[in-house]
């Protein structure tokens, strides 16, 4: 089928932070976590900064910042007044949401 793919978690991101903190590069701490050398790779660079470095709980907030767990009629102001005022004006859901894409 294919592999899936599942995120990091605060327990990782914490091995990452004390391999990381012992002077290991980035493919032995993949070794260590059965992780894809690019995921760690990616992780250090996107959360780490050079004078604080490498902080777990930092990093684990800015991946759940990152996920957006929402609709895009949530996202969308002008979108969810439409769909709103369709709605109301007698409008059934499949005739709102068809116009929806046009527009």
């Amino acid at each position: 089928m294919g592999t899936h793919y599942q995120q990091l978690g605060i327990a990782e991101r914490g091995e990452i932070a004390r391999l990381s903190d012992a002077q290991l590069s980035v493919r032995p701490i993949a070794a260590a976590l059965d992780r894809a050398p690019s995921t760690i790779s990616r992780e250090l660079n996107r959360n780490a900064s050079a004078a604080a470095g490498y902080w777990p709980e930092y990093a684990q907030q800015q991946a759940q910042a990152r996920r957006w767990r929402g609709s895009r009629r949530e996202r969308d102001a002008a979108r969810r007044e439409s769909v709103r005022y369709g709605l109301g004006a007698g409008g059934l859901p499949a005739q709102v949401s068809g116009r929806l894409e046009p527009e």
